[in-house]
């Protein structure tokens, strides 16, 4: 079975055609009653003057009888009367009129009704066929007198609107059909445009695009939006080449170790004592702990960016969270040479899940603690902002991060190349971020609070929360 043109196939062609059906059915309704109407007027007009001249007609028999009617025929029958007039006697005679005979279709008395009649045109010498609508009048003695009016030119009037009405809807339907097949043809065209991109993009080439023609109708804002996809598809295929290059780094140093030292326990495993022993199975242990940390922060962000554990947030103050915080840190900050500080506000409240807040502040302020120099400052801080919002902040006086790098170190496994001599999996403000996006808290790093000509810039990283209603309390007095 053939199949028809692919435009023909299209949406697009059977919501023309239904429109231009639809339109021609309406054109074709509306020219219907304008028919109608007309017809009706036509018909109304000749009904009142036959109804005139059959009252008159009467009233002129009430008068003289028979020969009144006849009277009044022959005065009428041989001036430019625009009517028809049959007079005949019992037996269906003539007597007078300027018709020769009754037509064979004859009206009921008192009924009007169509009929064709004959008659001879004296300007062209033709015998001519006219439409016709009369009324019969029958007198006493059986007298019968037909009164009709020639309806011939209302009938080629209302003959031709009929015409124009088929003939209008015939073009509507046609310049639909037409309309229909050039829209589609388009319309299919640029379907197939991007169908081509799917299928290059289902074979593997991630780079093509779908073709725009910038008029910004539904078509083009279905490329644009397609070519975003396909754009940000290209970029999460890459991070996860890159975070695949990542874990292969970061996860084969702990793995070589483990297998180095479990294979020279192999080899050894008699000479060592007891001691030696417990050592080499703990470092294994502490290796394996690791890439188990690994493995379960790129679980904990999947199931961040996925929204599970949205149903534990509920609204909370911050700030006894951020108080145990700075204690924790506080000593570890000590040891390392370095100053903690700590401003916490008190009453500020946020809609957040309290162990992903501390897992993410711990980071910041782990990565803050770990990169900072000796003799720098930490500082955690609580405030509201002047737009309302609650801001948690981490300010350090460390190297901080070149500006074109800032959004790439919230990526999962990237490291900067500097970081690479600290321990670490590239994780951890990945889940800032995770944990951030979740509770939709805008992530803002900046410059922070370091001397640029000796130790750096600096960072500041902050989690700027939404403001949340405080509840009203009831009171009451005993």
């Amino acid at each position: 079975m053939t199949r028809l043109p692919a435009f023909l196939r299209t949406s697009t062609f059977r919501f023309t055609i239904l429109a231009a059906a639809l339109f021609a059915l309406s054109a074709f309704a509306l020219l219907a009653f304008v028919y109608e109407s007309t017809a009706g007027v036509f018909t109304r007009q000749t009904d009142a003057l036959l109804a005139r001249q059959i009252a008159d007609f009467k009233a002129a028999f009430d008068r003289g009888g028979i020969n009144a009617v006849n009277k009044i025929v022959v005065e009428h029958s041989t001036g430019r009367d625009p009517f028809l007039y049959v007079f005949t006697r019992p037996g269906g005679k003539f007597v007078s009129g300027n018709l020769s005979a009754l037509p064979r279709a004859v009206p009921k008395p008192g009924t009007n009704r169509r009929f064709t009649y004959k008659f001879y045109n004296s300007e062209n010498g033709v015998k001519e066929t006219h439409r016709a609508r009369g009324s019969l009048i029958r007198f006493p003695g059986d007298y019968m007198l037909l009164v009709a009016r020639d309806t011939e030119e209302e009938s080629a009037l209302i003959n031709r609107i009929s015409r124009a009405v088929w003939i209008a809807a015939a073009l509507v339907l046609a310049l639909g059909l037409i309309s229909g097949a050039l829209i589609s043809r388009r319309f299919a065209a640029r379907l197939d445009s991007l169908n081509d991109v799917a299928r290059d993009v289902m074979a593997g080439d991630l780079k093509r695009r779908a073709p725009r023609n910038h008029t910004d109708d539904e078509l083009d804002e279905l490329a644009a939006n397609l070519n975003a996809m396909l754009s940000q598809i290209e970029q999460l295929m890459a991070a996860t080449r890159h975070a695949g290059d990542s874990i292969a780094h970061d996860l084969r140093s702990p793995l070589t170790r483990m297998r180095n030292r479990l294979e020279a326990q192999l080899r050894t495993g008699k000479n060592l004592n007891a001691r030696e022993a417990e050592t080499a199975l703990q470092r294994t242990l502490d290796d394996a702990d690791e890439l188990l940390q690994t493995f379960n922060s790129v679980l904990r962000i999947a199931r961040l960016e996925a929204g599970e554990q949205r149903e534990s947030f509920s609204r909370m103050d911050p700030a006894p969270l951020l108080h145990d915080m700075a204690e924790m840190f506080e000593p570890v900050a000590e040891d390392t040479g370095l100053v903690f500080q700590s401003e916490i506000e008190d009453g500020l409240f946020i809609r957040a899940d309290q162990g992903l807040l501390a897992q993410a502040l711990s980071n910041i302020i782990d990565n803050a603690l770990k990169y900072t120099p000796a003799g720098g400052a930490v500082a955690l801080r609580l405030r509201k902002q002047s737009d309302g919002r609650v801001s948690i902040s981490v300010t350090d006086t460390g190297p901080g991060v070149p500006e074109n790098k800032r959004d790439a170190i919230f990526k999962r496994f990237v490291r900067l190349e500097e970081s690479r001599t600290q321990a670490g999996s590239g994780l951890g403000l990945a889940l800032v971020s995770a944990v951030a996006k979740a509770h939709g808290a805008e992530l803002v790093i900046s410059d922070g609070a370091g001397d640029h000509e000796d130790g750096g810039p600096g960072l500041h990283i902050a989690l700027v929360f939404p403001p949340v209603r405080e509840r009203k309390t009831k009171t009451t007095e005993e």
